[in-house]
């Protein structure tokens, strides 16, 4: 069903709603609706697994007009029960009637080597699973897995007054990372593009650490 810009507010006033934006990440970094998630049919699969929805939550599309007819086909398929429609003519008519729209800093891994010895706020937060963390991770970065974001428990450790990084296995869910954050109110935030992959093309400008493992006497789960 296509919703007007009114039609479109009314619905995401209600907070159980989710405002799904299934553009391409390069587009959705350029602006997007505040609150809404950058989820597309290849990183539905995370959301669902993250517990961000489920196929029962009340859902309205950003789409671009060219993918409408193929995503609604998509997740009807999918069996989500609780569509209730897109937004007409997209993200653009959202900037033609002058809402207010959001922005995602996006930077290259380089200029997280860079930025990293000059500014003490600086948080790396890495996205991947414990094991690969524990394996290898710049050093000081904290562990926050995607799996895991979408307890908001899970984000105690960030606020507004650290410079947050996020680094994900190869920049595919940077965009679905940095929405869940935004959407909790965590809004100082950049992803860095293509992730832990392209970070190791560079890997002699950081600093690198392990995680101990623990002993039985630390963790008894061990016993």
């Amino acid at each position: 069903m296509s919703l007007s810009i009114e039609q479109f507010q009314a619905l995401a006033l209600d907070e159980s709603v989710y405002i799904i934006d299934t553009r391409p990440a390069d587009l959705f970094v350029d602006g997007c609706i505040p609150n809404a998630l950058n989820i597309t049919p290849a990183t539905i699969k995370f959301a669902i697994a993250m517990g961000v929805l489920t196929k029962e939550t009340p859902i309205i599309f950003i789409i671009e007009e060219d993918q409408i007819a193929e995503t609604m086909a998509y997740f009807t398929k999918a069996e989500f029960s609780q569509i209730k429609g897109y937004l007409q003519g997209g993200f653009s008519s959202w900037l033609d009637a002058s809402k207010r729209f959001d922005l995602i800093i996006e930077v290259e891994v380089d200029e997280l080597a860079m930025d990293i010895p000059f500014d003490e706020y600086l948080m790396v937060l890495d996205t991947r699973e414990e094991d690969a963390f524990n394996k290898q991770h710049i050093k000081n970065a904290v562990s926050l897995p995607l799996s895991e974001m979408g307890d908001p428990g899970s984000m105690s450790e960030l606020d507004e007054h650290f410079n947050i990084y996020i680094i994900t296995d190869n920049g595919e869910s940077n965009t679905l990372a940095a929405s869940i954050l935004k959407k909790q109110g965590i809004h100082n935030i950049r992803i860095v593009k293509g992730g832990w992959e392209e970070l190791l093309q560079i890997k002699h400008k950081f600093s690198f650490e392990t995680t101990p493992k623990k002993s039985a006497e630390e963790d008894p789960s061990l016993n």
